[in-house]
């Protein structure tokens, strides 16, 4: 290997361990900024290291055949300290930069996005919910109503043959009873939808 060979080896050991750096800082500082990313952080720990070793073998390879020398390593080290004392806190700070345009960009749209489509997709709930509500009511009314009616024109037309009409008195009860049962359930139903939306 020439000597400018041997440079050029050496120079980009050092630059890669530099872009290794600003990368770690970039990719750290975008997932911290993030619960969702947060919470798939050990993934992409191991995705990123796993790209930064291809990414030293490429360089290895490139300048000397993929052989590791014994100055390799402390190259790394070197180019690593360098970025650190030289571009570590710009990039950190451009990053966080970009984060936050990024982050008000999405909520930006979000806020578009909620206003035009989720916003009135509730009030349309909400409204189908208090008429269905009325309506139950109003049912519930006219349904007491009804059976006051029917009730008292059956005492009023079956008085005097009460002794004779027991078994349909009872039938008649027997069926309001399931009536009322079976609204009940509706109701609760209505009950549990209404508190789901």
């Amino acid at each position: 290997m020439s000597a400018l060979q041997q440079i050029r080896s050496v120079l980009e050991l050092v630059a890669a361990a530099a872009l290794l750096g600003a990368l770690f800082d970039v990719y750290n500082t975008v997932t911290g900024a993030s619960k969702v990313l947060r919470f798939f952080r050990p993934v992409a720990d191991l995705a990123f290291w796993l790209v930064a070793a291809v990414l030293v073998f490429f360089v290895l390879f490139s300048t000397d055949d993929g052989r590791l020398r014994l100055y390799t390593f402390p190259l790394l080290v070197i180019g690593y300290l360098l970025y650190r004392s030289w571009f570590h806190r710009r990039v950190v700070r451009s990053a966080f930069v970009v984060v936050r345009i990024v982050q008000a960009v999405l909520r930006f749209f979000w806020r578009i996005i909620y206003r035009l489509l989720i916003w009135p997709l509730q009030e349309a709930m909400l409204a189908v919910r208090f008429i269905l509500r009325l309506v139950y009511r109003i049912l519930c009314k006219a349904e007491d109503g009804v059976f006051w009616v029917m009730s008292f024109w059956w005492k009023v037309a079956f008085f005097p043959f009460r002794r004779w009409t027991k078994p349909v008195q009872e039938f008649r009860g027997k069926l309001y009873s399931e009536w009322e049962g079976i609204l009940g359930q509706v109701s609760k139903w209505l009950i549990r939808t209404s508190k789901h939306t």
